[in-house]
């Protein structure tokens, strides 16, 4: 059961810690979309903004664990970007289909060896402008999954061990009285000592009166016999 449960949990922790990380980063997200909206408002669109590539730049040199923040269209065209890092070709449509796509207002999305964070952005009319897409690295989070799944692993050994030092002892006396039931049944559960050669005095009252009944047996099937063959000796001359 123990080895089942982590098991389970080396599945799941991988997934949680996506999930804390991706919430941590929505708030990169959500300072960018609350400036894009004040912006909005003024009657600004995205590309029009001013200081808009610094904003995006300082909340990816406050995080280092991000590795790109991207600014897209309705349509998948990046308008601003920070970072390096670019999405590779092989990821670009998956992100975007998740991203702006799915229909939700905060996506996420686990590739392997990198996770995306998607939030939409919306105009005063209610309608899709955009999306922040923030890019990191799995491993800056895996190595903490690992870390504590080391210590499940430690924490799940102490119980199985202590559950086996409280269980073996009680398994053990538990099947003694068959044990000893075996112990009763081996043939040398008298000691090595022949029933028939036994010269106790209990083993020859025992032996006489055994004797002494199977005397009493045969007398009594020889009368048995007796009676059997004088009645019917009596019903063939009664026949005659």
């Amino acid at each position: 059961m123990l080895l089942l449960q982590s098991s389970l949990n080396h599945l799941k922790l991988r997934a949680l810690v996506a999930e804390a990380t991706s919430s941590r980063l929505q708030i990169s997200a959500g300072a960018i979309e609350a400036a894009i909206v004040r912006a909005d408002s003024l009657g600004f669109s995205i590309d029009e903004m001013s200081g808009l590539q610094d904003l995006i730049d300082r909340e990816r040199a406050r995080d280092p664990s991000v590795a790109q923040i991207l600014i897209v269209s309705p349509i998948g065209v990046a308008i601003l970007t920070s970072g390096a890092e670019e999405v590779p070709q092989s990821e670009r449509e998956q992100v975007l289909r998740r991203v702006l796509g799915s229909g939700d207002r905060i996506t996420r999305l686990d590739v392997g060896e990198r996770l995306y964070t998607g939030r939409l952005l919306y105009d005063s009319s209610d309608a899709v402008m955009g999306a922040v897409i923030l890019t990191t690295q799995t491993a800056s989070f895996i190595e903490q999954a690992r870390v504590t799944f080391r210590r499940m692993t430690n924490a799940y050994l102490v119980i199985f061990a202590s559950i086996s030092a409280l269980i073996i002892p009680f398994i053990i006396f538990q099947f003694a009285s068959v044990r000893h039931a075996y112990a009763a049944l081996a043939p040398d559960a008298l000691g090595g000592v022949d029933p028939q050669n036994d010269q106790s005095p209990d083993a020859e009252a025992l032996w006489a009166a055994i004797a002494a009944g199977n005397v009493t047996y045969a007398a009594a099937v020889a009368e048995f016999d007796e009676l059997l063959s004088t009645q019917t000796s009596d019903q063939k001359d009664a026949s005659a």
